[in-house]
Parts: structure tokens; sequence; C-alpha cells
């Protein structure tokens, strides 16, 4: 296991980061005929088919190659159908993003995926840049830009451009070995009025949106409390878009331990080498005709979702062990096996084109000056941006 977990570390680790310059390479030539002649929506149609082939490449190292099952929960037949989609994920590790792959790719929609993201990953070469053309939205923690916010978004209107836009609420990370992180959650949730006195948490009537109060435990147990800021944006200018929220509920198998004390997450060269087994994932589809369209509903609405995901992660974090032994029996969960050609057809395209690219001397050299004036470019169109 160790052997052949750490190799397939290495060879996958160089293999994703690798190709870049190829990847980069073919988006450019697309990009530029596409402004010559093509509207948006046609451009994005040909980059979505690009940036499907390499989360595939993705795919078939961390799942294909690692052979992690995956249990799907509660509404997934919901994949079967083609919408837009607001993807609400809890967030816990560095692998979160990397689920948004195993759901959409069983929803034909990998393609499609754009992510709220934070500022930092500009700083990843080429991807940094290509990531923005892509259609993802880059912020700020700390000094939220809400015009630039809504800038981008306003891409994302055209409804020629099928979008799963993924945003993780909570901001950061929950991780049970950083006890001032959640406390600070916890203080900012009383701080906006998200945890009554009493012990009862706001909750939206469906029917009536008024704001009803209902007895809950007054802290978030499994998650930090949601922010809405961004959450808030990405409703009030895509609501008529969108089709459904699908919120997402992801728990990694071996994160609590023996005796019932829960751990970290596992990250992603972990979960690269093989040590996550089992992933279960809880898919709740809500009609967007049920997401409240005022900034004050949705904060509750919000708050109230995460209170409902913390019952149910009570169930992957019990320290009752049988509890979590028979979740996947009494929850309904599903193994979602993944078709082995729809990722191994990435991992032969991407060999493909970088076997001229590793065996002539104009490959060798078109890769180098790719890779270092595609990133100083990518680089300076950033930082023109930023002041813009």
């Amino acid at each position: 296991m160790g052997v052949v977990g750490g190799f397939r570390y290495v060879f996958g680790s160089v293999m994703m980061i690798g190709v870049s310059p190829q990847y980069f390479g073919l988006w450019v030539v697309w990009r530029t005929l596409s402004l010559m002649v093509l509207p948006d929506w046609m451009y994005q149609w040909g980059d979505d088919k690009l940036y499907s082939m390499y989360q595939r490449l993705v795919l078939f190292f961390f799942e294909t190659c690692t052979r992690v099952e995956v249990v799907m929960y509660g509404d997934a037949d919901a994949l079967k159908k083609k919408e837009t989609v607001l993807y609400l994920g809890n967030h816990q590790s560095t692998v979160d993003w990397l689920v948004g792959n195993m759901v959409s790719v069983r929803a034909g929609s990998i393609g499609h995926l754009r992510y709220v993201m934070k500022d930092t990953l500009q700083l990843i070469p080429l991807y940094g840049h290509y990531f923005y053309a892509h259609g993802c939205i880059y912020v700020k923690r700390g000094q939220f830009n809400q015009d630039k916010m809504i800038r981008s978004l306003s891409y994302l209107q055209n409804p020629k451009i099928p979008t799963w836009l993924i945003v993780f609420p909570e901001g950061t990370r929950y991780y049970p070995a950083t006890p001032n992180v959640i406390k600070k959650s916890e203080q900012f949730a009383r701080d906006n009025n998200l945890q009554t006195p009493s012990g009862q948490t706001p909750r939206e009537n469906g029917s009536s949106g008024r704001v009803e109060q209902r007895s809950r435990p007054p802290v978030l147990k499994h998650h930090l409390a949601p922010k809405i800021r961004g959450t808030w944006l990405v409703v009030e200018h895509l609501h008529s878009k969108f089709d459904a929220v699908y919120d997402i509920s992801v728990f990694y198998e071996g994160t609590v331990s023996d005796d019932g004390v829960r751990g970290n997450a596992p990250q992603l060269a972990e979960f690269l080498m093989g040590k996550c087994k089992r992933v279960h994932i809880h898919i709740r589809r809500i009609p967007m005709t049920e997401v409240p369209n005022t900034e004050h509903e949705l904060k509750h609405w919000l708050h109230n979702l995460y209170i409902e995901k913390d019952e149910l992660a009570e169930n992957f974090f019990s320290t009752d062990k049988q509890l979590r032994d028979t979740v996947q029996q009494r929850l309904g969960g599903r193994v979602s096996p993944l078709n082995l050609w729809s990722t191994l057809s990435a991992f032969l395209f991407f060999s493909a084109i970088s076997t001229p690219i590793i065996c002539t001397s104009l490959g060798n050299s078109l890769y180098y000056h790719i890779l270092v004036y595609g990133s100083l470019g990518s680089y300076i169109w950033l930082a023109v941006r930023s002041v813009c």
C-alpha cells in the first residue's frame, strides 16, 4: 500500500501539474480563434469540453486509481437531469473541490463546474489565469469586493452558458484541530443573530417566507457558521438562471477514530495515496422556487440549512460506532461506480499530446516558452485586472 500509494502520488502529481503548459496552450489557441468570430457562449462550449477533459484526468488518479468507493444518498437521482445548479457544499478538506468533480461527472456536467474561490489561487502558474477565463470567481478573504464579484457574475447570466457554480458558504475549512477558528465561527453566529439565547434557531417558512422559531441546538457542532455575502450575491444575480440548489454534504470515511473522536478529514496528498477508502455524498435538491430572494431571509434560511446538515452529519460523526457502521444501510446509501472509460480516455488524451512535447527538442522548447511566458503574461494580466 505504501509503495503503490507513494508511486501514485508522485506520478499523478507530476502528470496533473506537468500537463499544464499543454492544457494552457490548447486553451490559448481556442480562445484566440473564438475571439475572432465566435460569441461568448460558443467559446464557453469549447472551453467546457477542454475543462471536462482535464478534470476527468484528475478523477483518473483520484478516483479510478485510488479505487475509492463513492456512496450516494438522498436525491442522487437528480443527477439524471440536465440542470443549471447552485452547489452548496460543506468544507472540511482540500479534497472538497474534487468531490464536485465526482458529483458532476455522474450528471454529465463536469465541464460546467465553476467555483467561488479564494483569490490566492490566482498565483497558480497558468491555471490561475485560466480559472478566471473559465468563469470562476475570485474573492479576497477579509477584503470582500462586492462590485468585482458582481462583474464576474454578469458573465454567467448568459442563458446559453450552462453552469454548476460551487460555493462553500463556511468560507474556510472546518478542522477539529483548530478550536480557535471554531470559536470565532460561533461568535460570528451570535453576532449575526443566528443563535438565540433561548436555544431556538430561526427558520424560514417555505410557503409564507415568515421567520419562525423552533427548538434547535444553538451551536453548530460539525460545521462553521455559513457566511452570507458571497452566497447572497450569487442568489441575487443568478436566481432566475439556476434550476435548483444542490445541498451537498460530504463525509470521508475514517475521519472518526475507533474511540469516537473526530479528526481532520483527509487532504489531497493522503487521498491520492489511497488512505480514504470510501466517500459518502448526500445530495438534497432544493428547487429555486423555495430559495429566498431577499438577503435577510436568505441569511436565516442558509443557517437553518446548516443546522439540518449538522443533524445529518451526526450519523457519520457519532461517538457510537454502531451508528457509524450502519449509516449506509439506515440512510439508503448506494454505491455509485464510475465508468472506466470516462477517466481513462482523458489519461490517454493527455499522454498522447505530451509524447511529442517530451520526445522532441521543438516540443521541449515550446513547453518551456509556454510555461515561462504564459505564466508571466497571466500574472501581468491578473495584476492589471485587479486594479481595474
